[in-house]
């Protein structure tokens, strides 16, 4: 399932991250950028998360700290329009789990949810800020001690995030983002699965 691909996706970012920082220590200069052709951008980063279920009048809802990545393939379309692929998840280990009309109490066990959309980004000059928003098909896998392990069939989720980069040569920037997601997502069962994410995230981005 889709969220399996979180673990070795932190593993390709930091190793895209080691070569991009010894790249641009042996290169980097100051020159004139601008945004055009291929776009790349690698983020990843800290937050929060949470999903419910509602079933014969009561509710169990799993939250807590997560890691989340976020990664962008695509062309600009136009000076600061940005037509791009992604793939965007989060994952957290031994939640927060609440159950109405029993209480609350920590878990062993993961929550993670893996999406694959597109979106689009718009860059604002001069300042390099930029607005990212991408739609997408998500899956969640929910395993925690003294529940039925859930593999969600596919289902919606959502990402969105503000963020300003700063350029270190002619094609690469690293940046700073505000991202929030949501989802809505079926489990095998019928029963819908909801929640939001939030992060901030670190990014390295070739454009």
């Amino acid at each position: 399932m889709m969220p399996r691909f979180l673990d070795r996706a932190f593993m390709v970012f930091a190793a895209a991250l080691i070569l991009l920082c010894s790249w641009e220590f042996a290169f980097a200069g100051p020159a004139p950028q601008t945004h055009d052709g291929f776009l790349l951008r690698l983020s990843a980063g800290v937050g929060g998360a949470s999903t419910s279920e509602e079933d014969s009048g009561s509710k169990l809802t799993v939250s807590g700290t997560a890691g989340e990545i976020n990664f962008a393939i695509g062309m600009m379309v136009s000076e600061s329009l940005a037509l791009h692929a992604t793939l965007f998840g989060w994952d957290l280990q031994d939640p927060e789990a609440e159950i109405t009309g029993i209480g609350a109490g920590t878990l062993n066990g993961s929550l993670s949810m893996g999406a694959f959309g597109i979106g689009l980004t718009n860059y604002f000059s001069p300042s390099n800020l930029y607005l990212s928003g991408s739609i997408g098909v998500g899956s969640i896998s929910l395993d925690l001690d003294g529940f039925p392990t859930i593999e969600t069939d596919p289902g919606i989720a959502v990402d969105l995030s503000l963020g300003k980069e700063w350029w270190t040569s002619d094609n690469w920037g690293i940046g700073l983002a505000g991202g929030f997601g949501f989802h809505s997502i079926k489990d095998q069962g019928g029963e819908n699965l909801s929640g939001v994410s939030f992060a901030v995230r670190f990014s390295a981005t070739y454009n």
